[in-house]
């Protein structure tokens, strides 16, 4: 089975999660309130999405369960200390990405993932807002950065 990462996008009232391959491309994402954080934290540590599905919004039910993540990635913007400390509480090592434009990022792949219909198709990729919020996407946002930054370096030590 492929490796997989675990990205987190921290929020004040809720935070975004991606469960992604080691190839970039998504499993599942969901939100979480960030009150339910420490209830849930150790569902989503240990792939549990049968017990995640109502936070779950892209490819819910395809899966009862995953393998624990191999990697864990957590954005470093707003509110992340309260994450940071509840991975720390749970013995977990965690890697810090920049998280600067990822919701820019997220809704592209909203769209990439559901494509518009109708007339939002014909308006310019910049005017179109999701019909949803998108921080589990900003969370495979991180992901993908990450992962593609550490491909450069593999390419560039080589």
């Amino acid at each position: 089975m492929m490796d997989l990462v675990l990205g987190l996008d921290p929020g004040n009232e809720k935070f975004g999660w991606a469960y992604v391959n080691a190839d970039g491309s998504l499993v599942a994402s969901g939100i979480i309130p960030s009150m339910l954080a420490e209830g849930l934290m150790d569902f989503l540590l240990a792939g549990n999405l049968q017990e995640l599905r109502p936070y779950t919004l892209e490819n819910p039910g395809t899966t009862p369960g995953l393998e624990p993540p191999s990697s864990i990635l957590v954005g470093n913007g707003t509110a992340r200390q309260a994450l940071y400390r509840l991975l720390d509480s749970k013995g977990k090592a965690f890697r810090v990405v920049d998280e600067a434009y990822t919701t820019i990022e997220a809704r592209s792949l909203y769209w990439e993932l559901h494509p518009p219909h109708g007339w939002r198709r014909l308006l310019p990729k910049g005017l179109r807002i999701p019909p949803r919020i998108v921080d589990d996407l900003a969370a495979w946002a991180l992901v993908r950065r990450f992962l593609s930054s550490a491909a450069e370096y593999r390419r560039d030590a080589d």
